[in-house]
């Protein structure tokens, strides 16, 4: 593996142009990204979020794509355009029936995969069934969600092989976010690797009060190092991406390291504890996406023998009642409108007023520059973000080699790309970290 040391560089590319920044961050049909993305397949949502056969539709936007999701009444997925081929009515407020999703305005009836297979306001002499080719894609149901592949390939491509998709329904759960503003500077906050110890701790590191209520047990391990920023952060390219490793010197020449993945297209991993943690940052247009926080127990051992508490959400991430514009039934009471719900008192003397890690990531995210695209020719980078470069490298890349040459992007045909982890453990400073964790974060098992 090569590996690179992000404090050790000497330079490093310190603006992106504007046009890599448009290339980078417009998702629709036709764009280069947009394509790219369209080769793998995407999370719709939870299929928690849509267990009713034959219960209320959700109105989604993926890559641009005004989208309706819903079950048949007979169980199965489908997820078609939003507007029927007749006359542009909203099939959301469509019958749902056993076979499809029927329209309410003249009654049109979708199948899941798109065909028009009623058109009951159509004399039968008249019917054009045949002729009908509404958007659809094919959906299916893997590991507790439901993804849909958006490319023009006639051969799906295998589902990522994610350790959350491996293990029990009850050793797993989902939780998601809408999000204000362009998928990557969403991402980017997720491989960030001198961020966690700023925005994310308390003032005074030892202030174990505030570090219990609003950290996750490994940053709290991270605060008794009292290195707010790592001494050194490594690089190591990966089959699907790459890993990095964050270092923080402890007692007895060891160190810990806080190992991360970045999986394309849009997946990154922080460390985790006894419950492993994922990202996925699904972009819905050029200006939203949505975060969906995931976790897992590799084992059923590990879920029934762990100290570790149950992570609860805050009473600031509950939800408001769902909106009518597209994933409104993911969008948290603290928002941008209301400044997160801030606590100036507390933002002045103990740690940032907005209450915990999700949102404190939101508030940033969403604001960075004026407007909800950040434009990157304007930044000033340092060597701690070698990996936000590296990662904006890797996309381009791959966009460009698709568009151009037809090469087929990392982790599209290969599933196994998706079988790792993140980890934050503590490695004696003489060995090699890369290969002192390497079963750590090696995906192995079929199911546990």
């Amino acid at each position: 593996m090569a590996k690179i040391d992000a404090f050790g560089s000497s330079s490093l590319t310190t603006t992106f142009s504007q046009e890599d920044n448009e290339l980078l961050t417009r998702v629709g049909p036709g764009t280069i990204i947009g394509e790219l993305f369209r080769q793998y397949w995407i999370p719709v949502v939870p299929s928690s979020h849509l267990a009713e056969p034959g219960g209320k539709p959700l109105r989604v936007r993926l890559l641009g794509e005004d989208l309706v999701a819903f079950r048949t009444r007979a169980g199965q997925v489908g997820v078609v355009g939003a507007y029927c081929s007749h006359r542009l009515a909203p099939l959301y407020f469509g019958r749902i029936e056993a076979d499809g999703i029927r329209c309410p305005y003249h009654g049109w009836k979708y199948a899941p995969s798109g065909a028009c297979i009623e058109m009951p306001n159509v004399p039968p002499a008249h019917q054009f069934c045949d002729r009908v080719k509404h958007p659809a894609y094919p959906a299916t149901e893997h590991g507790g969600v439901v993804w849909i592949y958006m490319g023009a390939a006639q051969e799906l491509p295998p589902l990522p092989e994610f350790e959350f998709a491996m293990v029990p329904e009850d050793q797993r759960h989902f939780r998601l976010f809408h999000h204000e503003c362009n998928y990557l500077q969403a991402l980017e906050g997720g491989i960030d690797p001198t961020h966690v110890m700023w925005l994310h701790s308390p003032y005074d590191l030892t202030d174990a009060q505030i570090a219990q209520a609003h950290q996750p047990t490994q940053q709290r391990l991270a605060n008794t190092s009292g290195k707010r920023t790592p001494i050194g952060v490594e690089v190591v390219d990966t089959a699907g991406g790459f890993m990095y490793g964050a270092r923080r010197p402890m007692s007895n020449g060891r160190s810990l390291w806080r190992i991360n993945q970045f999986i394309l297209p849009f997946y990154t991993m922080p460390p985790g504890g006894d419950l492993r943690g994922g990202r996925m940052w699904v972009p819905v247009d050029d200006e939203h996406c949505i975060k969906w926080m995931y976790g897992w127990y590799p084992t059923r051992a590990i879920m029934e023998a762990t100290k570790e508490p149950i992570a609860n959400y805050l009473d600031e991430e509950d939800y408001i009642p769902a909106t009518n514009q597209p994933y409104g039934h993911v969008i948290p009471k603290a928002h941008r409108a209301n400044d997160y719900l801030i606590d100036w008192e507390i933002h002045k003397t103990r740690r940032l007023g907005i209450a915990g890690v999700n949102l404190q990531d939101k508030a940033i995210q969403e604001n960075e520059g004026p407007t909800p695209i950040l434009d990157r020719s304007k930044e000033m980078l340092c060597v701690g973000d070698l990996t936000i470069v590296k990662a904006r490298r890797l996309l381009k890349e791959a966009a460009l080699a698709w568009r151009d040459k037809r090469a087929v992007p990392p982790g599209a045909r290969d599933a196994s790309i998706y079988r790792v982890r993140a980890v934050s453990t503590e490695v004696p400073d003489h060995l090699d970290w890369v290969e002192s964790v390497r079963d750590l974060v090696t995906v192995t098992q079929t199911a546990a």
